[in-house]
């Protein structure tokens, strides 16, 4: 079995409990403006030029068949059009500055990379994190790697944003520890405009599985100008009442995303955004504290 990965990442400190490895698949069936991996949305590779990082050796230029990449008068332009995604380049790139995010990896590699820091996991009660892009939207090799790490005995997070069918979330039901759901929006109309899909089919996704014992933590971004409001922080944890869940991460936002758009030739809508201080995200807190909800900041 293979699947379509975007990258995996030992010693991820933000995906959940103890040392863990994060495996980021692609593909993903929302269209966040807020999003920070946006390399992982297209269910196919992309190529990624990393301007800031090119010395302007001119290897790429020399050893590329498609005459993609140019060095003129000192600095670095590529032609995506001409792309064929072949990966020369990038073998020879000594800077870092090239990458392409996507390659169909099997099963076995997968898990070769996870159980080289096995010993970790136990140590610190860590485990695997599988995200995205949206994991479920490759329900089945999701399913495959969270079954394979439980006959290792290793804890699987899944993250998932929920809006998907429920029929993924039981393939993977037998073997996740927690799910964690972003959730992000508090009306359908907010969240459909802000990214695309339906709170609706997230919440009943959400209110099974809690119904049926799983454990769910409700992770929320808060970003400035849409979510940052006590009002719209009480309208969600209103809403996290009526499906069971009681554990929230608040997630403050951050621009750590802000080159990939750039590497990607994307314009960021909120790379000017600054992120909220630290005493408003507490004010923050206290309003789901205040409806009893198992909160915390996380990040």
């Amino acid at each position: 079995m293979t699947g379509l990965i975007s990258s995996m990442q030992h010693f991820s400190t933000g995906d959940g409990p103890g040392i863990r490895t994060t495996v980021f698949l692609k593909g993903c069936n929302l269209r966040c403006e807020w999003c920070h991996n946006p390399e992982t949305i297209s269910s196919k590779p992309v190529f990624m030029f990393y301007e800031h990082l090119c010395t302007n050796c001119g290897l790429c230029q020399e050893k590329c068949p498609q005459n993609a990449h140019r060095i003129i008068d000192n600095k670095h332009f590529f032609e995506r059009k001409l792309c064929i995604l072949c990966g020369t380049c990038i073998e020879h790139c000594q800077s870092g500055a090239l990458k392409i995010s996507g390659e169909e990896t099997t099963l076995s590699a997968v898990m070769d990379y996870i159980l080289e820091d096995i010993d970790f996991y136990s140590a610190s009660n860590g485990g695997v994190t599988i995200s995205g892009g949206e994991p479920l939207c490759q329900a089945e090799f999701t399913r495959a790697i969270a079954k394979e790490c439980k006959n290792h005995n290793i804890h699987i997070i899944i993250d998932t944003a929920g809006n998907v069918n429920f029929s993924a979330f039981e393939k993977v039901i037998p073997y996740t520890d927690i799910f964690y759901f972003d959730l992000k929006g508090a009306t359908e109309q907010d969240y459909r405009q802000k990214t695309g899909g339906s709170l609706n089919t997230v919440l009943k996704n959400m209110t099974r599985l809690a119904a049926s014992g799983c454990s769910v933590v409700s992770r929320i971004p808060i970003i400035p100008g849409y979510s940052d409001s006590a009002r719209y922080c009480a309208a969600m944890a209103e809403m996290l009442m009526k499906t069971g869940v009681r554990q929230v991460n608040i997630l403050p936002f951050h621009r750590l995303g802000t080159s990939k758009y750039s590497a990607l030739e994307k314009k960021y809508p909120y790379a000017e955004c600054v992120p909220l201080s630290r005493e408003k995200m507490e004010e923050l807190l206290d309003v789901f504290l205040k409806y009893g909800l198992d909160v915390k900041i996380d990040g």
